[in-house]
This record gives C-alpha cells, sequence and structure tokens, in this order.
C-alpha cells in the first residue's frame, strides 16, 4: 500500500476534465488499498478526490490548518483529520507521511506544494516520486517552464527528471503501479 500525498485546489476550475480526473484518482486508490494524503478540503477538486476515495471504502488522511479548520472548508466525512497550527506545520506532516506526491490541477497554494516537493528532493531531503498530471494541458506552461530552466543552464537533466509528467490519467496511474511494484 502506498500513501499517496495529492496537491490539488480548493476549487473545481472551468473545466469538467478537472474534476473526472480527481474522481478517477480517488476510485483508484480505493479499489487498490492505497492510502489518500491531502490538505482536508471539502471544496473543489480536493473535495471531489476525498469523497470518491471514501465512496469507495479507501482510507483518507486529512491534514488542515487550524485557521481552516471550519465546517464550511473541512471535510466532514474524513475520520483521520489532522490539524495543525499552521501551513509550515501542515506541509511537515504531509511530506511525513508520503511515499509518493500527485500532483492534479490548483492554483497558487498547489503550486508552492509542488515546487517545495521537488526542491526538497532537488536538495536530496527525500527520494519520493513526483507525479504531475497535466489534465487536459493545464500544465504545459509550467512543463515549458520546467524545460527551458534545463535549456538556460538554472536546471540540470537530473533535476528536471525529479518531475514525471504524466498526460492522462492512464499514465499516472501506470507509473503509480509501477513505484508500488518497486516498493
Amino acid at each position: 500500500m502506498l500513501s499517496i500525498c495529492v496537491f490539488c485546489g480548493s476549487k473545481s476550475g472551468d473545466r469538467p476534465e478537472y474534476a473526472e480526473a480527481a474522481e478517477e484518482l480517488g476510485r483508484s486508490l480505493a479499489r487498490h488499498g492505497h492510502q489518500l494524503v491531502y490538505g482536508g478540503g471539502s471544496t473543489g477538486i480536493m473535495g471531489l478526490l476525498a469523497d470518491a476515495v471514501l465512496i469507495g471504502g479507501g482510507r483518507v488522511i486529512g491534514v488542515i490548518t487550524e485557521h481552516l479548520a471550519r465546517p464550511e472548508l473541512m471535510h466532514v466525512g474524513v475520520s483521520d483529520m489532522r490539524i495543525t497550527r499552521d501551513m509550515h506545520a501542515r506541509k511537515s506532516l504531509m511530506h511525513s507521511l508520503a511515499d509518493v506526491y500527485v500532483i492534479l490541477p490548483g492554483g497558487f497554494g498547489t503550486m508552492e506544494e509542488f515546487f517545495e516537493a521537488v526542491t526538497w528532493a532537488q536538495l536530496e531531503l527525500h527520494e519520493r516520486p513526483v507525479l504531475l498530471l497535466n489534465v487536459a494541458g493545464l500544465y504545459d506552461g509550467l512543463v515549458r517552464m520546467m524545460d527551458d530552466m534545463v535549456v538556460h543552464g538554472f536546471l540540470s537533466q537530473r533535476c528536471r527528471a525529479l518531475v514525471t509528467v504524466c498526460e492522462h490519467s492512464e499514465e499516472l496511474w501506470r507509473e503509480l503501479t509501477r513505484i508500488a511494484d518497486r516498493g
């Protein structure tokens, strides 16, 4: 069983593909017995993902800060909800629970979490895989930016390879299966 930390948005975005990808990942996590670690929210992509895991009978750990632990934001269906003092403690706890990181659609918070996870890998503070699901091309610009960082000498090929970009849910699932099989 993998403990999969998913960083994603508290909003749903403007395309149905974003929600579909979150729900598909949630169903697959539950079906294959993997654990979800996520930001604890009930709205947007976060809420859809957690709902899909819970409906499938899977295990979910939510990690949310005190200032966000309000009924309108916190997912009341998650029985293992961990409340932290601040964002730094929240991310530290999420990192300690993770075997692998998956990035779904999201905004600034999602990007901040993504960049921290990949930066920590670059600094060799962890060796966990970082998988970016580029749903409907949302992250095309980000992928180009990372590739341009290599071209312009700001990022080595080794560091760029720390992020595995998956264009479709099936590709993401193949990567997760490979990671799980590797043990």
